[in-house]
């Protein structure tokens, strides 16, 4: 049995690291090096989000979900607006963990 922290941390994490990397590139005009350091990674990691490659069938599932793109929205706002990082975002990755539980997205 996986662990929804588990869960969260292979697939949905990075399925909402690739969702923000869009939105601040073609919402708030950020460039791949730009996005890279306010999220913590490098470029190149941005330029395989960006072409989806690398993903698994699992993390591509939470690319089309409503809720996920919706606090993908929000994150990006903050990110950009307030200067938080990933981190100190923690608790609305909690959120996101709660609300996708509650609607059955995620299972352990």
């Amino acid at each position: 049995m996986t662990v929804y922290c588990e869960c969260m941390v292979k697939y949905v994490v990075p399925a909402l690291r690739m969702l923000i990397s869009r939105q601040l590139l073609e919402n708030y005009n950020l460039n791949q090096v730009q996005v890279a350091k306010l999220l913590n990674v490098t470029q190149p990691l941005i330029s395989n989000y960006m072409g989806r490659r690398k993903s698994s069938v699992k993390i591509r599932r939470y690319l089309g979900n409503a809720v996920v793109n919706d606090y993908a929205g929000s994150l990006a706002k903050k990110i950009f607006e307030k200067g938080l990082t990933m981190k100190k975002l923690e608790s609305d990755i909690c959120s996101l963990c709660t609300e996708l539980r509650k609607n059955g997205y995620l299972t352990g």
